[in-house]
Formats: C-alpha cells, sequence, structure tokens
C-alpha cells in the first residue's frame, strides 16, 4: 500500500489483467452448484420449489409453469415420499415439493441430480406468526424450519430471497435459468 494525500491506496499493478475472447457475447450460461448446465429447455426439464408451509411456493410453481409452458404439481404439504419422487421423476414440471420432502435421502439425491432446485428463503419468525403460531407452536415451527433449511441447502441449485413478490420471484427463477 502507499500513501497518497493521507489516504491509503492499494497497489493494482501486480494483478492480471488480460482480455477473454468469447464466442458469443449475447450468450448465456447457467453455472451453478451442479457446474455448467445446458441451455434451459422446458419440455426436457424439471424445476422444483421447496419453501416452507405459507412460503407461497405453490403459487410460484403455478406462475413459473405458465411462464415456461409446463405442468406444475402441488402436492399437500403432508404427501407420502413416494409420490413426491413419482413427480420428480417427470419431465416438463414444476413442482412445489413439500419442504419436509428433504429428510429422505433417496429424494434428496433425486432432487439435487435430476432437477433444478430453487429454495425460497423465508424468515420463519415471521412466517409462524402470519400461519397464527405462537408459543410453542411457534417455537416449534422455527426449529423444524431451521433443520430443514439445512437440508435444503445440501440439494438447492439457487436461493430465491425473501421479501418479494410471486411475480419478482418468477423474474429470479428466469435469471437463474439463463432466460430473459
Amino acid at each position: 500500500m502507499s500513501g497518497s494525500a493521507g489516504k491509503d491506496r492499494f497497489d493494482t499493478s501486480g494483478f492480471v489483467m488480460r482480455k477473454q475472447d468469447v464466442g458469443d457475447a449475447g450468450a448465456t450460461m447457467t453455472v451453478s452448484r451442479a457446474g455448467r448446465r445446458p441451455p434451459f429447455t422446458p419440455e426436457a426439464e424439471r424445476i422444483v420449489i421447496l419453501g416452507l408451509p405459507g412460503s407461497g411456493r405453490r403459487q410460484l410453481a403455478e406462475l413459473v409453469a405458465q411462464r415456461f409452458g409446463m405442468q406444475a404439481a402441488t402436492p399437500d404439504d403432508d404427501a407420502a415420499h413416494e409420490v413426491v419422487t413419482e413427480l420428480c421423476c417427470r419431465t416438463g414440471l414444476v413442482l412445489a415439493a413439500p419442504v419436509s420432502a428433504v429428510r429422505d435421502e433417496h429424494l434428496r439425491a433425486c432432487l439435487r441430480d435430476g432437477a433444478r432446485v430453487f429454495y425460497m428463503m423465508t424468515n420463519p419468525v415471521r412466517l409462524a406468526a402470519e400461519l397464527g403460531l405462537s408459543g410453542e407452536a411457534g417455537e416449534k415451527f422455527c426449529r423444524e424450519a431451521l433443520e430443514l433449511e439445512t437440508l435444503c441447502m445440501g440439494v438447492l441449485h439457487f436461493l430465491l430471497p425473501d421479501g418479494r413478490t410471486p411475480e419478482q420471484l418468477v423474474v429470479n427463477v428466469c435469471e437463474n435459468l439463463g432466460v430473459a
């Protein structure tokens, strides 16, 4: 660092700077935890939306399916793992999977390897209050949410931020998939 007029400045003259040629400057490549992925093709893909009960994952799945001309599947929160696993294997589908499904190790592997998985970040304390849960029920909900969120982190490819409208989240999904 060198001083200049009383301010310290970091010397960047030793940084490597080079020009990189690209094949198509307008092309989009999606890079995620799964690495480089081929361009998104709705009829050959499956999208999974994970979120806590009351997070809006069903509405988001319907909107995303509509946007891409795909089918939406929104099983109940207490749907059997076999039902969710079967839905997870279909292509051309947007699945609003119950977040509790990530408790099953086989299903986690199916989600991680066979779909583009989005997790809807949600403040569990706020969500518990919106669901009318207080006291011990609210605390139980929050404990379970933290447990499930940890499992979700192991399968997700993309995070969707809290505090956005479903329409804004559809834009986030499109951006993450590299689709305008």
